[in-house]
């Protein structure tokens, strides 16, 4: 299956990349958009102990040591290192204008919108969101979710100009079953890189269809507090002490 890849200097693209690898699913081009290090969102500290182990769920892997270089020197992937954060630049688009392949697997910078000309190319941009969809758009929806609901969700989807309301492939819900002060730089990057395997074999069968999202009251999320973030963490282990407590 033809495929290209927008990715960024983030943990999330990381593990992206690495589990593509590990199922043999290589994109035809990597185009990688470099901030210059200027912003610490979604990346990895080197320095904390807990980020240094392997993670894997089901066809995921992330090993946080590995960065994108790395890994790409094990395979053969073509790639371009892009002077500019911005997914919408012109010299991004001045590639992707010479490419023919339509699939595009989209991991950027944490806020970034693609524009009326992007979107003039006429690709389907795929996006794996960390979150229920159409519910919770917009960032770290997740602890949201948890919040409001005990659950977590990841959804994938072809990319509109809305903020998360394009056309839905699937949905996975997902149990409570790790670390949740893990959850921003290995869980959320770990979850959302099964799913996008499990898309990618979907989109490859070409048995399924994409399902158009209904309007939701909410209007979207956006970065959680501190404090709402804590107390998500803190309701869930006191859900998991509970459940615990119940089957001894």
């Amino acid at each position: 299956m033809k495929f290209i890849a927008i990715l960024a200097f983030t943990a999330r693209s990381q593990s992206y990349l690495q589990t593509l690898v590990k199922n043999k699913f290589y994109p035809e081009e990597i185009f990688i958009l470099d901030d210059e290090n200027k912003k610490s969102l979604g990346k990895i500290n080197p320095s904390k102990k807990k980020l240094s182990d392997s993670h894997y769920y089901k066809s995921a892997i992330f090993n946080p040591k590995e960065d994108l270089l790395s890994t790409l020197k094990r395979t053969s992937i073509p790639y371009t290192i892009m002077k500019t954060s911005d997914i919408n630049s012109d010299n991004l688009y001045l590639e992707l204008s010479n490419i023919k392949t339509k699939l595009v697997v989209v991991s950027v910078y944490p806020g970034q919108l693609l524009k009326d000309k992007i979107f003039s190319l006429k690709k389907n941009f795929l996006h794996v969101h960390a979150g229920k969809l159409p519910k919770y758009k917009g960032s770290t929806t997740l602890y949201y979710s948890l919040l409001e609901e005990n659950k977590i969700a990841i959804s994938a989807i072809y990319l509109n100009q809305g903020i998360d309301t394009g056309k839905i492939i699937l949905i996975e819900k997902f149990n409570l079953n790790f670390d949740l002060n893990l959850l921003d730089l290995i869980f959320d990057p770990l979850l959302r890189s099964h799913v996008l395997i499990k898309t990618l074999k979907l989109i490859k069968t070409k048995n399924y269809k994409l399902k158009s999202q209904k309007k939701e009251k909410t209007g979207g999320y956006f970065i959680i507090h501190p404090v709402l973030k804590h107390l998500a963490i803190l309701k869930e282990e006191r859900n998991a002490s509970r459940n615990n407590s119940s089957k001894s």
